[in-house]
């Protein structure tokens, strides 16, 4: 392919939470999964943050480093599970705020975890086709919203975004291929009307991963063998599903790569799943640091369920180009830390009516 990244930004939010602090409300799993799942903190939502918000953030940084007339952008693929519309576009909000004009053709994707990479890939499509000499692909999500109080996901369930430019001039990683590989599993899903969404499969043991291994494995399998690499020394990053710290060791193990290498990119810790935009964060953060002619395997699992497998390989335009500020490693570190209270309050986990009789209704 001719295509490949041009710049790109990421938004995470500043408020975080302790998960131990969310585990003396509930108290209901052993603390001792903390150190096993790789859950330390992850993001709170304040009440004006949503899927788009990050999305403009994050979408903000990287046309700014892209240098580009943002007239030349010909499309925006918003992918998110977490759209605050149910049916109104988001990605014509985004378009505006970020001052794209409104020939761009704009759409919304929808695939869980691999919202942000199908965004990629549609993206590459267009510029790859001819249609568009530039596109913007975003994967933003705000998981912490979107599951209930008392559940277990809540240690886990955080939010970012991912932005990136995609062209074939000024590419900084270029896009060397992508397989796919989707079918139906209802693991985790949300139906129309549902704020919250459901565990198909469950929190622990194999079935929490149901899904995993069956679609990012012949998904990966599938791009080695399209573009003839090994796993085990073609690749200086691995970057593989990381909604707990354990789905990166089961995928990279089952694929052969090293698990040295597949854990350097894992982010889990520190910021929690950030659904369609965490695989995506990871890849910005090797991007930050990655030198000329490096190469880095990523891989998303979207519930529903299917895997999106890309390869990268960096340019010679990549150090010249390597910002300087709102770096990954930044927005992590620049946190204010909360309490359970005030993230309840903040993601509105707790609704009252809007109208209320008396003080004792």
């Amino acid at each position: 392919m001719n295509c490949g990244i041009v710049s790109y930004g990421t938004s995470i939010p500043r408020r975080r939470i302790g998960v131990r602090d969310i585990w003396r409300v509930w108290e209901n799993v052993t603390p001792d999964l903390f150190d096993k799942m790789s859950f330390v903190e992850r993001a709170v939502l304040t009440p004006n943050e949503d899927a788009m918000t990050l999305a403009v953030a994050a979408g903000e940084i990287a046309l700014e480093r892209s240098g580009l007339d943002r007239k030349k952008i010909g499309a925006v693929f918003f992918g998110s599970c977490t759209n605050p519309y149910d049916t109104k576009a988001s990605a014509t909000v985004v378009m505006d705020a970020l001052r794209l004009p409104p020939s761009a053709f704009a759409v919304d994707l929808q695939f869980g975890a691999k919202s942000g990479t199908s965004a990629i890939i549609a993206a590459a499509a267009q510029v790859e086709a001819g249609f568009v000499d530039y596109a913007l692909a975003i994967g933003s999500d705000t998981m912490c919203r979107h599951f209930a109080p008392g559940t277990q996901m809540e240690y886990s369930a955080s939010a970012g975004a991912f932005a990136c430019v995609v062209g074939r001039e000024g590419v900084i990683a270029r896009l060397e291929g992508f397989s796919t590989w989707s079918s139906d599993l209802a693991d985790y899903f949300r139906t129309e009307g549902e704020r919250y969404i459901q565990l198909g499969g469950g929190w622990l043991g194999y079935v929490s991963n149901w899904g995993l291994l069956e679609h990012a494995v012949p998904a990966s399998k599938a791009l080695l063998e399209k573009l003839k690499l090994e796993p085990d020394r073609d690749f200086d990053a691995v970057i593989l599903p990381q909604a707990t710290g354990v789905q990166p060791m089961m995928v990279g193990g089952s694929l052969g790569f090293d698990i040295a290498a597949v854990m350097s990119s894992v982010l889990t810790a520190s910021i929690g799943d950030c659904g369609s935009a965490t695989t995506l964060i990871s890849l910005a953060r090797w991007l930050d640091f990655a030198e000329n002619g490096q190469r880095a395997f990523l891989c998303a699992y979207g519930y529903g369920a299917g895997a999106d497998a890309l390869s990268f390989k960096t340019t010679d335009l990549l150090e010249e180009r390597q910002p300087a500020k709102d770096l990954v490693s930044g927005q992590i570190e620049d946190k204010i830390l909360v309490d359970y209270a005030l993230a309840a309050k903040y993601e509105f986990k707790y609704l009252r009516p809007a109208t209320m009789v008396s003080n004792y209704l």
